[in-house]
């Protein structure tokens, strides 16, 4: 299973975009925003773009089971140009203050800093059960 994410809109704190499942249009996103090469303000940066690994695993923080990005081993950081994120997801929120590094799944894009409508059961429902599922981040 292939999962996209068309970044196309950027603002001072937010990095809006689209997430497709196998090319179909799926939801709109809403990260924290995007950041030069190498560079990463903890908790206000979007990952970098780039391909990565997708499981479902259950978040200690948030009790339930979501969507986890990685590219080590150890299944809970990725590591890409130079920096580090630990713990990132693919979860539910409406502004960059819900972020923290994660993606934000939406069914509404209401303007340049805010999404609506969590889509986050409906994908976790799509990726139950799959395997070798990868994020492409554009």
């Amino acid at each position: 299973m292939i999962l996209k994410l068309v970044r196309d809109s950027y603002t001072k704190d937010t990095t809006l975009g689209k997430l497709y499942i196998d090319g179909l249009f799926f939801c709109h996103t809403l990260e924290d925003a995007s950041r030069d090469y190498g560079v990463k303000v903890k908790g206000h940066t979007a990952i970098p773009r780039g391909e990565y690994k997708v499981k479902l695993s259950k978040s200690s923080r948030f009790k339930r089971t979501m969507p986890m990005i990685y590219t080590e081993d150890n299944e809970y950081e990725l590591k890409n140009k130079g920096i580090s994120f630990k713990g990132i997801r693919i979860h539910g929120g409406n502004t960059h203050k819900n972020t923290e590094g994660c993606i934000l799944v939406a069914k509404r894009k209401l303007n340049d800093s805010t999404i609506q409508g969590t889509m986050e059961y409906e994908l976790t429902k799509k990726l139950t059960n799959k395997e070798n599922i990868t994020l492409i981040v554009e």
